[in-house]
């Protein structure tokens, strides 16, 4: 008979908190067995009490008088599996039924990933799910016929995949899904796991076979201490941004959420809530910046949670604030970002395949804009305007001066202050401006930047896409064909290569354009001056 099983596996540095927590939820210990080198300790949601129904007070009236107030009771379970050997550095914990919420913050996030990578056959893909760190989708779960290998979007980060293993000797034919666990059926009893724990020990010591574009979580607890100290002097400057996923992952099991929350923010000291604050129906970094600049006492970003609270419904939840935080600390020629409160890095195959796409885009390399040369024009500019003597117009700004030599030079059409007022999504909104580019010629629109500063670089690439995609659709009206879409960035950085501009937020936003442009089939295009003589 097949068996399910849903294995985790876990730091026994975190041993002592995942059975504190087990036994706060109502997990109680059973028996205590050694199998085959291996103990294994039993833990059953002995004496629960059941959970209350929410429509029972609705639909009261409907029931017999003699009917007592039903409770929701589902029994679950948790088997931890530690190799009886000198200081082991991992253990393994089966979960059943709801237990998995419980032991998803003391797990290896990313080990069966990092599993399959190793063991499974690629080209028998079946279920994908994927997080998207360029364009406008955030997560997709995608099922396949027949997979092509290495066929992985510039951007995407895979979470979860369900495939076969390579050997099926060793782990046999059916499907295995691999996430932050691994689920397997297999013909065998819960005393006979310790061969499939060792298969894995050992596998997980074999090279990479799968080239999958990942995250990887940082262990080092130093680094991780730092870079949480660096989050909280951004929080308190607002310089952060927040993401609500509309489902999460916790082992193979998807939990979508489409309920509205009302929200609460709280410093947790001990096992108590202080400082609690309504944020009311939406939440944003501005609030939680102001709250923590408000109370001094706050000493680090792990003190903070956020209560989740469904009124009508009666229920809620807490979740640590730097679980929802979204953010990008860049250390040496690291760049570290969150994911569900831990940080974490990109693997080197997302790298290759970002690289890759974006290296693969036309790069014109033109002449420098000299600083000199626009000092000189701004001087004699400005002399012309305090003598009132005629000038076309009184725009002094570079950007204006690089437009105007391009256009009078190399005969660009100046689109430069060519703005467009677009409608506010709300009725009694004022209309906002938009620029719609700076230069067209010969059917290329182009959007210049000048710029060494990434957040500056990346608004104009957003702000390139909300014009092209306004014109495209027939929002802003236009007669120029447009055949290919450039931006033209001019920085100080010497670059050859667009992706030697290190800055993993500015090259995913630039994916993210290209992948936009392409969608119109229009042709993607960069073009590259060096800012010389500059002194910032």
């Amino acid at each position: 008979m097949a068996n399910t099983y849903n294995i985790y596996r876990f730091r026994i540095s975190n041993l002592e908190k995942l059975i504190e927590k087990a036994t706060s939820v109502g997990l109680i210990k059973q028996k205590e067995k050694n199998i085959d080198g291996y103990k294994m300790n039993f833990y059953f949601s002995k004496g629960l009490e059941g959970s209350p129904i929410w429509w029972w007070e609705t639909y009261r009236q409907f029931f017999d008088e003699e009917v007592d107030e039903p409770k929701n009771k589902f029994y679950y379970g948790l088997l931890i599996c530690i190799k009886d050997t000198t200081n082991p550095d991992f253990g393994f914990a089966i979960t059943l039924g709801k237990s998995h919420f419980y032991v998803n913050k003391f797990i290896e996030r990313g080990f069966g990933i990092e599993l399959a990578i190793r063991i499974a056959n690629e080209e028998t893909i079946l279920l994908k799910k994927s997080t998207y760190f360029s364009g406008s989708k955030k997560q997709e779960i995608s099922s396949y016929k027949n997979f092509i290998k290495d066929s992985y979007e510039p951007g995407e980060s895979v979470d979860h995949l369900k495939l076969k293993a390579t050997d099926q000797d060793i782990w046999g034919a059916k499907n295995i899904i691999f996430a932050d666990s691994i689920q397997m059926d297999i013909e065998k009893k819960p005393e006979e796991l310790a061969h499939i724990f060792d298969k894995i020990i050992l596998a997980m010591e074999d090279p990479q076979s799968i080239r999958l574009p990942k995250r990887e979580m940082v262990i080092d607890e130093d680094l991780t201490l730092n870079l949480d100290c660096v989050l909280f002097d951004y929080l308190k400057r607002s310089d952060a941004s927040l993401r609500l996923d509309e489902f999460q992952v916790y082992g193979v099991n998807f939990c979508f959420s489409f309920t509205e929350y009302n929200y609460k923010i709280a410093t947790k000291i001990g096992r108590k809530n202080f400082f609690k604050e309504e944020l009311g129906n939406s939440i944003n970094i501005e609030a939680i910046s102001k709250y923590v600049n408000a109370h001094a006492e706050i000493k680090s970003l792990n003190d903070l949670v956020i209560t989740f609270d469904i009124e009508d419904k009666g229920s809620k939840f807490t979740r640590p604030l730097k679980e929802i935080l979204d953010i990008y600390i860049q250390n040496g020629d690291v760049h570290y970002f969150l994911s569900n409160g831990d940080w974490c890095c990109f693997n080197q195959p997302f790298l290759n395949y970002l690289r890759d796409s974006l290296n693969n885009i036309d790069l014109k390399i033109q002449e420098p804009l000299d600083e000199n040369d626009y000092l000189e024009w701004l001087s004699v500019k400005k002399d012309k305007i305090e003598k009132r003597e005629y000038v076309e117009n009184k725009v002094t700004y570079r950007e204006y001066y690089f437009n105007e030599k391009k256009s009078n030079e190399e005969g660009y059409e100046l689109l430069d202050r060519e703005l467009m007022l677009i409608n506010s999504i709300e009725n009694k909104k004022k209309k906002y401006k938009l620029e719609v580019a700076d230069l067209y010629k010969d059917g290329e629109i182009i959007a210049v930047k000048i710029s060494g500063k990434d957040k500056e670089l990346i608004y104009n690439i957003e702000q390139s896409k909300d014009a092209l995609e306004l014109i495209l659709k027939g929002v802003v009206k236009s007669d120029r064909e447009i055949k290919c879409a450039s931006l033209w960035f001019v920085f100080e950085q010497d670059i050859k290569r667009i992706t030697e501009k290190n800055s993993i937020q500015f090259l995913l936003a630039l994916q993210s354009w290209k992948k936009l442009v392409e969608h119109y089939s229009l042709t993607p295009r960069i073009y590259f001056s060096r800012h010389i003589n500059f002194k910032s």
